[in-house]
This record gives C-alpha cells, structure tokens and sequence, in this order.
C-alpha cells in the first residue's frame, strides 16, 4: 500500500497504489461512477423498450380497426393506393422534420446533407428504391386483404413485417 502524504497525494503511483480520493467517504471511483451510469441508462433502456412495445402494439390494433371501419362504410370508397401515398408522403414529412431538427434548424445543412446523401450518394438510393416499390405493394395488398377479410382473421394472419431499409441491409444514412 502506498502511503498519503501531507498535501493529500498519494506517495507511490503503480498498480497498488490507493488515491486520496478513494479514501474519503462518500467518494467513487470513475469505474464505480460509470457503472451505475450503465446500469441507470439499462433501466430507463428497459423501459423505454415496453413503452415502445406498447405503443406498436395500439398503434398496430388501431390501424387495422380503423381502416377496417373505413373500407366497410356505405358509399363511395377511397383508392388504396392514395391511402398509400399519403402514409408514405406523411413519413417523408416526418422525416424531413426531424433532420431538420437535428440540423439545429439550419436549411442550408440540411440541403446539403439531403444532396449527399440522395444525389451524390445514388447507389444508396438506387438500392432502397426495390424495396421500397415492393413494400408499397405490400401496402396496397394489405388494404385488399383488410376489405375482404374480418379484422381479427387479418390481424392473426401471418404477414413479413420488414422495412425497405432493413431488408436493402441499408441504416447508416440519416431518417
């Protein structure tokens, strides 16, 4: 053990020496500190996995059930395929919205990630558009599916759930 000297350091550095620091009660050690960091940041990790959880669970039940009640109104029905676009152009909004906001709100950064990552990058785009047009089948398909069937035999029924970035293997690019 290395000794502490009068001006609170210790005498001796290596691998048995004890800081002046560590020896005062109420006091952590930076490895003591960033672990209940960790474990502090697993717990709220966990609970924001079961919040998310619930929430995909509403929103999923509450989509089928109100498209249900809307494709099984009397009248004049809507194309699906404008349901579609508009879910699609209300992503891209969403999107947009939020890249703005991590740009700090500047335009110009956010025209200029845009470009990079649309433009100069188009291999990228050109290997997320496949997807994307087989995923909006899926969609219309979907709607076929939820006018013809009961909303519980739709809900039950075996479906790929996987977006068009993660089936293209592409995540890194922004929204």
């Amino acid at each position: 053990m290395a000794a502490v000297g009068s001006g609170g350091s210790s005498a001796a550095t290596g691998p048995g020496a004890v800081s002046a620091g560590a020896l005062e009660p109420g006091t952590a050690s930076a490895g003591e500190t960033s672990c209940l960091s960790s474990w502090r940041w697993a717990g709220a990790h966990r609970r924001l996995k079961y919040i998310s959880l619930a929430v995909l669970v509403v929103q999923n039940a509450s989509l089928i059930l109100s498209i249900r009640y809307a494709r099984t109104l009397p009248g004049d029905r809507f194309f699906a395929t404008t349901a579609v676009v508009m879910a699609e152009v209300l992503k891209g909004l969403t999107c947009l919205l939020l890249l703005f906001a991590q740009k700090r709100g500047n335009v110009k950064h956010l025209v200029l990630f845009l470009h990079e990552a649309v433009l100069v990058q188009y291999v990228d785009t050109l290997k997320l558009a496949v997807p994307s047009l087989i995923y909006t089948l899926q969609n219309n398909l979907q709607y076929v599916a939820i006018s013809n069937l009961p909303a519980a035999t739709f809900q039950v029924s075996p479906k790929p759930n996987v977006a068009p970035e993660e089936a293209a293997g592409v995540g890194e690019r922004g929204c």
